[in-house]
This record gives structure tokens, C-alpha cells and sequence, in this order.
């Protein structure tokens, strides 16, 4: 009994350190310039690393047109400065 108490208790230890550095993020709404109305949502962001890192993992969508797009991870994209 108490070897399964001490389980248990990792787990939620594990998981409670998890939730300090999960982040919930509220996207406003918006219209796009092609009129598209996008409606806000929340995003969950998994740590401050995330944002650090050279990649972007990307939600699964559907087009317009019926496409549908599974999830992927892609490299961000460098900005480049315009004069």
C-alpha cells in the first residue's frame, strides 16, 4: 500500500510541476484582408523553451476548400528588417 501511495505521489508531483510551466494564451479575433472572419481562441503553450526553440509546431486545419492539413513541425522563419 504505501509503495503505490509513493507512486501516486510522483505522478501528481510530476504533474503539478508540468502545470507551473504550461501556459494558456488568449488569441483575440480577427478579420483577415480576403474578409474572413476568424473567431478568438486560446492557445496553450507548453513552457517559456517552446518559444526559444528554432521550431514551430503547427495545429492540424481545414481549408476552405475541404483540404484537410494534419499537424507538422516546421523551423521559424527569420525576419528580415525593411528599411
Amino acid at each position: 500500500m504505501k509503495k503505490y501511495f509513493l507512486i501516486l505521489l510522483l505522478v501528481f508531483s510530476i504533474i503539478s510541476v508540468q502545470a507551473l510551466f504550461a501556459k494558456d494564451i488568449q488569441v483575440k479575433g480577427y478579420t483577415k484582408k480576403d474578409g474572413t472572419v476568424v473567431k478568438g481562441y486560446t492557445r496553450h503553450v507548453k513552457d517559456s523553451e517552446a518559444k526559444k526553440s528554432d521550431t514551430v509546431e503547427v495545429k492540424g486545419y481545414t481549408k476552405k476548400d475541404g483540404t484537410v492539413v494534419k499537424g507538422y513541425t516546421r523551423k521559424k522563419t527569420e525576419k528580415v528588417p525593411t528599411k
